[in-house]
């Protein structure tokens, strides 16, 4: 009888650990499953990896130099572009869990990278938690010990004051560059940013640029696309979701009303005007990997192209006296 007791206790655990192990295969396979998807439509700034948790809405970790204009009404008295510098990619989905130290310095340069020196350059400042620096004689400015705690999502912001009195016949730059120094895993951020301004007497202009200039966009797991301009009216954007989607949190935020054609062509439209708001960074997802004929359409990286086939495009039409 005892015997019969433990064969049979024996056959009733070999039964529930058959379930368990059947269970945890399940479990893997809905990960597996789950994770691929999620690779798929994610949305990487132009950083990879940990890099993706110390990123800005202007600075790269790509080494192409390329220098990028902001425009500007010529009614601004001071043109200025904000830069930050955050502990979490650009689309929010998380922050770092260690606090990042870094140096940000920022560089006069010429469109070319060379240093701009003069008695113009004191014209120019950087502003930081109240602390306004203008270049001195080695055109350069430099905030060091700098810190993005890790207790939450946390960014710091950099105020880069440019002399209007240059803005249409000027060659100057500001090059700035963040770079991490206690996580080797980070990678230093940098860019070279300009302003120009639009006369009020012309017509008002927008454009849409990619703006993460990497050599090849094999590199990049996803795309920031910038619209910028001066005036008011309204903005066509298209995009082929064989290629990429638009970011939903975009669409959400701003309403945007999608239409889609046959061949994969989305479209939608939104209301722009300058005075309230003069740029939209937008990220799109790639939706079915990268396709080995793709490029940049341009040696400026405007938009990316599958044998002549764009992914983004957008055009602009300004409103009229008579338009609400």
């Amino acid at each position: 009888m005892k015997d019969k007791f433990i064969k049979k206790l024996k056959r009733s655990w070999l039964a529930i650990w058959i379930a368990f192990v059947a269970a945890a295969l399940s479990t893997i396979g809905v990960l597996a499953a789950y994770t691929s998807v999620s690779s798929v439509k994610r949305v990487v700034s132009t950083q990879k990896g940990a890099g993706m948790l110390f990123s800005s809405n202007y600075l790269t970790t790509d080494e192409n130099d390329l220098p990028r204009t902001i425009t500007f009404s010529s009614m601004e008295n001071s043109p200025c572009v904000t830069v930050n510098v955050c502990n979490y990619p650009q689309t929010l989905i998380k922050h770092n869990d260690k606090d990042i130290t870094y140096t940000l310095t920022v560089e006069l340069v010429d469109s070319n990278g060379n240093v701009v020196t003069g008695e113009e350059t004191a014209k120019y400042s950087v502003e930081y938690n109240g602390e306004k620096k203008t270049f001195g004689s080695n055109s350069k400015i430099e905030f060091s010990l700098l810190k993005l705690m890790a207790d939450d999502f946390n960014k710091h912001e950099f105020v880069l004051t440019f002399d209007k009195s240059q803005l249409t016949k000027s060659d100057i730059y500001m090059r700035v560059t963040a770079t991490p120094t206690n996580q080797a895993e980070l990678k230093p951020l940098s860019a070279k940013l300009g302003v120009i301004y639009i006369n009020n007497n012309t017509s008002a202009t927008w454009t849409g640029t990619f703006i993460d200039n990497a050599t090849s966009t094999k590199d990049l797991d996803g795309f920031n696309y910038r619209l910028s301009g001066s005036g008011e009216g309204t903005v066509t954007l298209t995009w082929n979701t064989n290629y990429v989607d638009i970011s939903p949190w975009f669409k959400n935020t701003y309403d945007l009303t999608i239409s889609k054609d046959s061949s994969g062509i989305a479209t939608a439209t939104l209301k722009v005007n300058s005075a309230e708001k003069n740029q939209y960074d937008i990220q799109f997802y790639r939706t079915n990997g990268i396709n080995s004929a793709e490029q940049w359409s341009d040696g400026n990286h405007t938009d990316i192209t599958v044998t002549g086939t764009g992914f983004v495009s957008m055009s602009f039409t300004q409103s009229t006296a008579t338009e609400n």
